[in-house]
Order: structure tokens, then C-alpha cells, then sequence
């Protein structure tokens, strides 16, 4: 299932980077780069969590109204004595905005390969032995987004977005992010 991850990261990259090569002089106007760090909830049939998540991300406008984002997140990486837990990977989305003098309204909806790692040690059910019982699976999921850009200069802006994702064997998380983008 990783390699289905691997590849999905592999060919957005790789579409990003021909549409760069094919397109030299709108890249370097339409282009931007976001990194935001927030708050993840998680759900999946095993557990739920809740911790930091981050994203990182590139992004290209290629109508007024348009832009297409590809990006890798980390819906939730934790650890303790007890479980661990981590969900993330790579997405792909497509935004609609609306521009203000203030920053741009946009909304988001795409596609990410997920991948879940969970570990337990469940030491009731076996006295003093302790029993590891895991989950590791990569799914598809889809994502729906709302957010806002303010702008901050003629290249940067902040942002601040809610991002839902929701897929198969009941995996759902909910992320509020706060982030930085600057436009190249």
C-alpha cells in the first residue's frame, strides 16, 4: 500500500514539475508555496486522536478564479507508553477563490493517499505480558476545505483554513490550520 502512496506523491511532483518546465514565465508569476502547522483530529475504526498536524505545500494559479495545489501532511504523528498513532501523506487539490482587498476566500476539494499506522499495548487482556496489536493501511480520502489568505505584502500572506477528510473503514479527521504562503 506505501508504494501506492510513493507513486501518488510521485506523479504529483512530477506534474507539477512539467507544468513549471512547460509553462516557464507563469510558473514564476502564479506560483506560491504555503506551509501551515495547526490542530488534527483523527478518527479511524481503531481510535481516535488528537495532535499537531503541519503541511507543507505548492500551488499554481492557472485562471483568475483557479489555482491547483499539491502537498504532503501530517494529519497526526504521536507517541506515548501506551499506543502510537500516525496518519499522513501526500494530497492534491483544486482551489476556488474570491479576492478581497483584505486576501482571498477560497474554498478546496481534492484527493489524499493517507497512510495510518496505529500501534496498542493492551496489557490487561494478558497480566504482566503485553500484547502490541496494530493497524497499518494507506487509503484515498477525499478533502474539502475553507480558508482565507490575508494579505501581508505583495508576495506573502497568512493563512488560516479548515480542512475536513473523510474515506474508507470510518477515517475521518478534522484540521484547523494557521499558515504562511508566498507567492513567486
Amino acid at each position: 500500500m506505501r508504494s501506492l502512496s510513493q507513486s501518488f506523491a510521485k506523479i504529483a511532483i512530477g506534474s507539477a514539475f512539467l507544468a513549471s518546465l512547460s509553462f516557464p514565465g507563469l510558473a514564476s508569476a502564479n506560483g506560491y508555496a504555503v506551509a501551515n502547522i495547526g490542530y488534527g483530529n483523527v478518527d479511524t475504526e481503531v481510535d481516535s486522536e488528537a495532535d499537531v498536524s503541519y503541511s507543507v505545500a505548492l500551488g499554481y494559479q492557472f485562471h483568475r478564479q483557479w489555482y491547483v495545489e499539491g502537498g504532503y501532511i501530517s494529519l497526526i504523528d504521536t507517541d506515548n507508553d501506551e499506543q502510537s498513532i500516525s496518519s499522513k501523506g501526500p494530497y492534491l487539490a483544486l482551489l476556488g477563490k474570491a479576492s478581497s482587498q483584505k486576501g482571498e476566500l477560497y474554498y478546496k476539494l481534492g484527493v489524499a493517499s493517507v497512510d495510518i499506522e496505529h500501534a496498542s499495548v493492551e496489557s490487561s487482556s494478558c497480566g504482566s505480558d503485553a500484547v502490541v496489536c496494530g493497524y497499518d493501511d494507506t487509503i484515498i480520502a477525499g478533502l474539502a476545505g475553507l480558508g482565507f489568505d490575508y494579505y501581508l505584502g505583495l508576495q506573502s500572506m497568512v493563512r488560516m483554513e479548515y480542512t475536513y477528510f473523510g474515506g474508507k473503514d470510518d477515517f475521518s479527521a478534522h484540521i484547523v490550520n494557521l499558515g504562511f504562503r508566498y507567492n513567486f
